[in-house]
């Protein structure tokens, strides 16, 4: 053998003692179990084996009864799933390999409860609606509650509910179909405390949508009661700020009753009026035009029972409407400028008496026409 090759051969004989020194750890380390602990007693596991691997091997059983967290019924498990077992408190399949230090609990007996999480949901509530007819029409979006949920993680059950946020419920009209005998209820000068209260009680009670002018310096007063109509699903609509008469008011005052009374009932009730009734009907003038420059909707009426007229008894303002409604109505009513004890007795009156006739209510806005002109 030459020198060469005795040096060559020395080398790789130096090269594979160096490779079983380093290695040699490893190769033990592979062997050596390593510790868990299973049913709270220390074992030794192999490396790479599985959690149901070391309970078998202790004489465990690895079938347990998982319990729903809400009824604790026992929760039906496909046959194709891998049994659970609570590995550090956790429930986890059978296949789940070790790690040093695992605690491994078997589920024989009484099964358990199996885990929760939370979770945030958004739901949307029922809505409010008013009127009789078959044809919804939203109008007012609403918000959705938001929940703090806690669900059974492997059952999806519902064990509590906490509300983070109320939300708002939408708002639907229900509007009768094409072909009906409509009729329209107004409310002028309001919101008025103490009356605008009785007459929205009267309507809610028999699901009759109607209008509210308003006035912009009572909406300003009584802010909660104009949001209170419209929250009930009323249109609201605008009846100038201090009943100005818009025929002899000049331009300046007649526009700002107008916008102001505007801005005023949107800031009360989220909702800026598209209608206007001129105070007294007034119309002459530059009253139209005033109108038009701001891209209103005017509404006079065609029904009137003079229910501002304090000698009026409650029969004579029923009677007033009864006797002279034709189908496509707009009766002229006031929940306020004075006392109207008259008008809130005299509500359902009319509105029993009409229906029994074959009427049914609706705001200005599904009326097919409303009169703008004398």
């Amino acid at each position: 053998m030459s020198t060469r090759e005795r040096i060559a051969r020395g080398a790789r004989i130096v090269v594979l003692a160096a490779v079983v020194i380093v290695g040699l750890p490893f190769i033990h380390q592979s062997f050596v179990g390593i510790p868990v602990t299973v049913n709270g007693a220390a074992v030794t596991a192999l490396r790479g084996v599985q959690v149901g691997d070391v309970v078998q091997m202790c004489g465990g059983s690895t079938e347990c009864r998982i319990l729903s967290a809400g009824t604790h019924t026992e929760i039906t498990r496909r046959a194709e799933e891998p049994s659970l077992l609570l590995v550090n408190g956790a429930l986890m399949p059978v296949t789940t390999p070790v790690h040093r230090g695992d605690d491994i609990r078997t589920l024989d007996g009484g099964g358990i409860i199996e885990p929760v999480l939370e979770e945030t949901r958004t739901v949307d509530p029922a809505p409010r609606t008013i009127g009789r007819g078959s044809v919804p029409k939203e109008v007012r979006a609403g918000t959705p509650d938001v929940l703090r949920v806690t669900v059974g993680a492997l059952s999806g059950e519902v064990v509590s509910t906490e509300t983070v946020s109320p939300g708002t419920p939408a708002i639907w009209r229900m509007v009768p179909e094409s072909g009906a005998n409509l009729v329209a209820l107004t409310f002028d000068d309001g919101p008025w405390p103490g009356q605008t209260e009785q007459v929205l009680a009267v309507l809610q009670e028999r699901g009759v949508p109607a209008t509210f002018f308003m006035l912009g310096m009572r909406a300003e007063r009584a802010p909660d009661l104009a949001r209170a109509v419209a929250d009930a699903g009323h249109l609201i609509g605008n009846h100038t700020y201090w009943h100005v008469n818009l025929s002899t008011a000049g331009p300046d005052v007649a526009l700002w009753e107008i916008e102001g009374t505007n801005q005023v009932i949107a800031n009360c009730t989220g909702l800026r009026p598209t209608w206007i009734r001129a105070p007294g009907g007034n119309l002459g003038g530059p009253a139209r035009g005033y109108i038009a420059q701001v891209g209103m909707r005017h509404a006079l009426w065609t029904v009137d029972p003079q229910d501002w007229n304090d000698a009026a008894t409650p029969e004579q303002v029923a009677w007033g409407v009864i006797s002279t409604v034709r189908p496509n109505a707009v009766i002229v009513m006031h929940d306020g400028g004075g006392n109207q004890a008259s008008t809130i007795a005299a509500l359902p009156m009319i509105i029993d008496t009409l229906r029994a006739y074959g009427y049914e209510f609706v705001t200005l806005d599904e009326l097919p026409e409303v009169r703008s002109d004398w």
